[in-house]
């Protein structure tokens, strides 16, 4: 079970900073949105170079929060324009026997892009607390190399150190099988990314907004991911029952102690 949630993070990792950032196609014919290229709204976000504070929701309910930032500048240890995008968060898990939540995870992780958006490098970390469980994941350089971690207390559960397009470890094919993977290669996940403007509803406030569909064709799961015009993150939506929401957007009912609804 532990080892399927990091190979999980993984490709929603993946899915996240490569499928959102280097993909480039139109908004869906009859859509209520303006069709705009996709490359667009990567500039406007690697652009807005800030950083925001998301709730994170599980069916609405409060989970966690994460921390977001994307911006562009000269990297000094090659001197050529590099774009990033950056998150950190934990997620809280609550016990109806006690008063307050504990963190259950933490993850932290980064991605660098060049100026047209080639992958240069990424990391993602997980540690999970109560579990003992901590794990890595990099990749970087060209020919591209991939590494991977993943230890519970002292024992490691697996390393994997190589190219990409090498095989899985044994002990993570049977989940890869499941999410068709057969080997460590961000490039064969099959993703699409619909990009459009237009005007949503957050909270009961009309913006207008950009909103990126990234969907994973083989997996059929999809991510909606609201950025204001000047590039900020407003709501990312998911298919499997999470969501992260702006802080300045955030409903007040989301604000109240879990053990509380719970009681209601």
């Amino acid at each position: 079970m532990l080892v399927r949630v990091v190979t999980v993070f993984i490709v929603l990792f993946w899915a996240a900073s490569i499928g959102w950032l280097c993909s480039v196609v139109w908004a869906p014919p009859g859509s209520r949105m303006a069709a705009v290229d996709a490359r667009e709204v990567y500039d406007v976000f690697f652009n807005w170079n800030d950083t925001v504070d998301m709730t994170l929701l599980e069916n609405g309910v409060r989970r966690g929060q994460i921390t977001a930032s994307g911006g562009s500048g000269i990297d000094s240890s090659s001197n050529r324009l590099s774009n990033f995008v950056s998150f950190s968060g934990s997620m809280n898990s609550f016990r109806p026997a006690e008063a307050d939540s504990a963190v259950s995870l933490f993850w932290n992780g980064v991605a660098k892009f060049t100026e047209d958006l080639a992958l240069d490098e990424a990391e993602l970390s997980l540690r999970i607390p109560r579990r003992f469980l901590v794990a890595h994941f990099a990749v970087e350089g060209e020919p591209r190399s991939i590494k991977a971690r993943a230890t519970l207390g002292e024992k490691e559960l697996f390393r994997f150190d190589g190219e990409a397009g090498a095989p899985l470890p044994a002990n993570l094919l049977p989940f890869g099988s499941m999410m068709g993977l057969s080997v460590i290669d961000p490039a064969n996940l099959e993703l699409k990314v619909d990009a459009g403007m237009g005007d949503f509803k957050f909270e009961g406030r009309t913006m207008r907004a950009y909103l990126l569909r990234v969907r994973a064709t083989e997996q059929g799961q999809e991510v909606r991911i609201f950025l204001s015009e000047a590039g900020e993150p407003l709501r990312i939506e998911t298919d499997f029952g999470f969501e992260a929401i702006s802080e300045i957007l955030v409903p007040l009912d989301v604000h109240q102690p879990n053990h509380e609804k719970a009681a209601g």
